[in-house]
């Protein structure tokens, strides 16, 4: 039996939140589904983090203070030999890389930031388009999987896709802004873009590692046009039941696309920035603005009149996203792994 160690790091931390645990749940549950394996995260103890994958696989915790020299050599005591390790955090090094090497089978890099040779067996970085960042020779013993080819959608979000038709005047809306939100863009949402929304039904979804969840509950839960959603283990169906979303650039971004969806981008991190304004290049999104830019009192709400104005800009936004993912990033990855033997 195959022995897989998932190390990452994930709840109400800016720029990391809980996309990296989400992506992680994925491949172990397609994982799990594919053969009789055993299954272990290691994970600091944010516990928001750490909540949302102690009901599923064993956890062994790491302290939040403890340094990379000290975490290596407690991972190489921990770990079986011969055993996969998958790593999405941040900040790895070549010595990292190398010392965990000498006890696991195969080592496994999530890296969306493109960061230099560290000499992993396989990176994975499903940025979509990110290939042409690459060039193969700087990453001779490295198995590259990049692209939209390698982003880990659900097929029944893919297989369930559909282009929407804003032909008319009570349109769904719908934002989810990370499982944390540590920049509080809910909140924002909620207070200056809802009230202009008043002629349709918007659904705000407040993720697990959300802190001011209950707050924004109390002052806002009243509010007949809207609905609050708190306790989502997947976006997937309210994806398919909405006919807008507003969404940070981050795999919920890419997820929106899938399902048929238009999909409004409001960063909260320049990765999210820099993959909102690419995908609008290719109109299959509609960058709004930027946290910093919300703070700074730089944006203007425009982009509104499209709700009511632009029904073509919004079929393309549509069509267009449909077309980014095709839903088999886990089955590739997976073959990958197991081609490794």
């Amino acid at each position: 039996m195959r022995r897989y160690y998932f190390r990452v790091d994930g709840g109400n931390i800016h720029s990391v939140a809980t996309g990296h645990i989400t992506r992680c749940l994925k491949l172990a549950d397609y994982i799990s589904e594919k053969e009789p394996a055993e299954i272990f995260f290691l994970m600091r103890r944010h516990k928001e983090g750490i909540n949302l994958v102690k009901n599923k696989y064993i956890v062994i915790g790491l302290e939040v203070d403890r340094n990379i020299e000290s975490e290596i050599e407690y991972i190489k005591d921990t770990i079986r030999q011969d055993s996969y390790f998958i790593c999405d955090i941040r900040n790895i090094n070549t010595v990292y890389v190398k010392e965990i090497k000498q006890k696991c089978h195969t080592f496994v890099l999530f890296d969306d930031l493109k960061i230099k040779d560290v000499g992993s067996d396989i990176l994975i970085n499903p940025t979509p388009f990110c290939y042409s960042d690459y060039d193969e020779c700087d990453y001779p013993d490295t198995k590259l999987l990049l692209g939209e080819r390698f982003f880990f959608v659900s097929q029944y979000l893919t297989s369930k896709s559909y282009q929407r038709n804003f032909d008319k005047d009570n349109l769904m809306i719908m934002a989810s802004f990370g499982g944390a939100d540590p920049c509080n863009i809910s909140e924002y949402f909620v207070e200056h873009v809802v009230p202009q929304l008043s002629s349709h039904n918007v659904s705000i979804v407040l993720g697990p590692a959300y802190e001011k969840k209950a707050e924004l509950l109390k002052k806002y839960g009243s509010i007949s046009q809207l609905t609050f959603y708190t306790d989502l283990s997947s976006l997937d169906d309210l994806l398919l039941q909405n006919d807008i979303a507003f969404v940070c650039g981050g795999d919920t971004c890419i997820e929106a696309c899938a399902s048929g969806i238009a999909t409004f981008i409001i960063s909260s991190i320049d990765y999210e920035k820099k993959i909102g304004k690419m995908l609008e290049e290719r109109k299959m999104v509609l960058f709004v603005t930027d946290i910093e830019d919300i703070r700074a009192h730089r944006h203007n709400d425009g982009y509104l009149d499209i709700l009511s104005k632009d029904t073509y800009l919004l079929r393309n936004l549509s069509a267009n996203g449909m077309s980014l993912v095709d839903g088999r990033g886990l089955e590739r990855t997976y073959k990958i792994l197991r081609n490794r033997e």
